[in-house]
């Protein structure tokens, strides 16, 4: 069999989840509560303008994130392996987690007993007991966004048993069928979101069967046809009925699924065509520190600016992009000047 080349892969995946981080940041912007305005034509354009960034086109991002992480880590699994895979992901995912935490326990000390807390919007107080301490090092309370790594982490640990669930295909599409009903009984339990787990087990479902068909460019007609389905399903998550009428769990991650799918495959319209920029590979870092920036940058424009409904605006779409501007650049020349403390901080991408 011909070995199957991964170096569109690793581009498609690295340029789209720099992009997917992106989204994130406006999800984690807090502008439209920093503001006690009457609602008028800014108001709305603010309004739509956030759904549409953060939760109609930015809906793939956390999500895309698990998908990726499945076909990577499944691409070439074997339980021989799976010791050494183990292994790379302490440092790629464990270590970062652990000292994220507690950066973000001691920032919510700092933020809760001093005049910081006048300029950050959006984090919680500390209070101090051990349960508190014992939840932000290792429940991410501090660190409200590593619940995604958290989950990674777990998934990490469950790997023979994704792998036993995807061992044959008739067993893995009854598996995934029973995933795709499992948030009718609950949204998590032991702090696991059930949603990210069917993304998870898709990435590893395509990452053993269908690693060829998702690891190479397409045809201009179906990255166009795919193109399509994504203009449709943004178009109709933007509809006013979209947004009032209560979407089956199981339906509603059928269109995301697909949404994240369609994405992936229309790309191949733009990713050959371009060079990967250099500072795309530092998403994770992005992901990592930007929401100390978006809190303090946010709540500088309420402070500095008029309180009106136009500021309100302006302050949704400029603070995420400073946001992720500065973190780039931070992210980028600490990879440059400070490569051993840069990987001890934030690992690197595991490829095996």
């Amino acid at each position: 069999m011909k070995p199957i080349t991964l170096s569109y892969y690793w581009k498609k995946k690295t340029i789209l989840s720099f992009f997917a981080v992106v989204f994130v940041v406006f999800i984690h912007s807090s502008a439209t509560h920093q503001y006690n305005v009457t609602p008028d034509t800014f108001t709305g354009i603010a309004d739509f303008l956030r759904n549409f960034l953060a939760y109609n086109l930015g809906s793939f991002a956390v999500p895309f994130f698990f998908f990726i992480s499945g076909v990577t880590l499944f691409r070439n699994f074997s339980m021989k392996e799976y010791k050494n895979k183990l292994s790379r992901r302490v440092k790629t995912l464990l270590v970062p987690y652990l000292i994220w935490n507690i950066i973000g326990l001691l920032f919510a000390i700092i933020y809760t007993y001093t005049p910081l807390n006048n300029y950050i919007s959006g984090r919680e107080l500390f209070t101090p007991s051990i349960n508190n301490i014992f939840d932000g090092i290792f429940l991410y309370k501090y660190n409200f966004h590593f619940w995604f790594l958290f989950d990674l982490i777990i998934f990490t640990l469950l790997a023979p048993v994704f792998n036993l669930l995807i061992s044959k295909k008739w067993l893995a599409h009854i598996s995934g069928i029973v995933l795709l009903l499992l948030p009718l009984i609950t949204d998590s339990f032991l702090h696991i979101n059930t949603y990210s787990i069917i993304f998870y087990f898709l990435g590893c479902y395509i990452g053993k069967y269908h690693l060829s068909f998702f690891s190479k460019p397409h045809h201009k007609t179906f990255s166009f046809f795919s193109l399509a389905i994504t203009l449709i399903l943004l178009i109709i998550q933007t509809l006013p009925f979209y947004q009032i009428i209560t979407i089956p769990p199981i339906i509603s991650q059928i269109i995301l699924l697909t949404l994240l799918l369609s994405i992936w495959f229309s790309s191949d319209l733009i990713i050959p065509k371009i060079n990967q920029p250099k500072f795309a590979t530092e998403f994770f870092p992005v992901y990592t520190i930007h929401v100390y920036f978006i809190a303090i940058i946010t709540k500088i424009i309420v402070i500095l600016f008029p309180q009106t409904s136009f500021m309100m605006l302006i302050n949704e779409l400029t603070a995420p992009i400073i946001t992720i501007i500065i973190t780039t650049i931070i992210s980028y020349s600490w990879h440059q000047k400070l490569p051993k403390s840069y990987n001890f901080f934030f690992g690197r991408a595991a490829r095996n």
